[in-house]
């Protein structure tokens, strides 16, 4: 089943080589989103956006850039990033180099792995840095990272002003749930106007903005969404594909599960 919820890597922009922007870009165009997806060992839906595909407000038009490493080396080229020794770029003699943390399990190791392979074709040095869940939480906590592969949930109604508004970016907010330390006026104005209008057409039209500079800024690359896992010993009648908004709802409607099949004699 899947989830209303999407599997990204954060850029934090406020420190660092990730807070040049052509950077960012030249890391979401040497994502190969596909091979990702294809190595889960399960059916997903890819997410190009801070938005799940089919969700109010989601627009094609305002989707992040797709895979093209050609045009990734040449945005690290025309900002002097040159490559040197092993085939990693340096500028002004410094390394194009940060750390990817995430937590410990196979399924986000492998996708670290992979972002690494495909950002070092482009001349990236990306270290992955793997934690047990504890430490993972410290991380979360204090923004001790360069950028982070995470899982966020995003809910039947794509009120994601959490994740994206410079408030929450902020050390003194009571929650640091923007990972990207990402700042956009127009952001935060879209993200506010799109959340306090009720009428669907009026949501969408504010929430444009918002993906016009998600995109341009590339705070973040989207991955996939995640899915909850049913394992069945054979058939389950009564259980039917259907988006999941949380793990509690894995059992919304297991009144009308069936497991047993049985003949019935007809009757005349």
């Amino acid at each position: 089943m899947p989830l209303t919820a999407a599997v990204m890597t954060f850029f934090k922009v406020s420190a660092g080589v990730l807070s040049d922007v052509k950077v960012r870009q030249a890391l979401v165009r040497a994502t190969d989103t596909n091979t990702i997806i294809s190595e889960l060992q399960y059916p997903t839906l890819p997410v190009r956006s801070p938005l799940l595909m089919g969700q109010l407000g989601y627009n094609p038009a305002y989707v992040q850039s797709m895979y093209n490493p050609a045009e990734a080396a040449a945005l690290l080229e025309a900002q002097g990033w040159i490559k040197g020794k092993g085939g990693i770029r340096y500028k002004n003699g410094e390394p194009l180099s940060f750390s990817l943390y995430a937590q410990d399990n196979s399924e986000y190791a492998k996708v670290a792995r992979l972002l690494q392979e495909q950002w070092r074709k482009v001349g990236v040095d990306m270290q992955v840095v793997l934690q047990p869940s504890a430490d993972f939480q410290t991380t979360l906590a204090f923004h001790s990272y360069d950028a982070l592969l995470y899982g966020i949930s995003i809910g039947k109604d794509p009120d994601v002003l959490v994740y994206w508004d410079s408030k929450h970016a902020d050390v003194r907010a009571d929650n640091r749930l923007n990972f990207s330390e990402y700042r956009s006026g127009v952001a935060d104005e879209a993200l506010q106007s799109g959340r306090t209008r009720s009428d669907p057409a009026l949501r969408t039209v504010k929430y444009q903005a918002f993906l016009q500079a998600w995109r341009d800024d590339a705070p973040a690359v989207g991955l996939y969404q995640p899915r909850f896992l049913y394992i069945t010993r054979g058939p389950v009648h009564g259980l039917t594909e259907h988006a999941l908004n949380s793990e509690v709802q894995r059992f919304s409607n297991v009144s009308n599960w069936m497991i047993r099949q049985a003949g019935a004699n007809q009757v005349p």
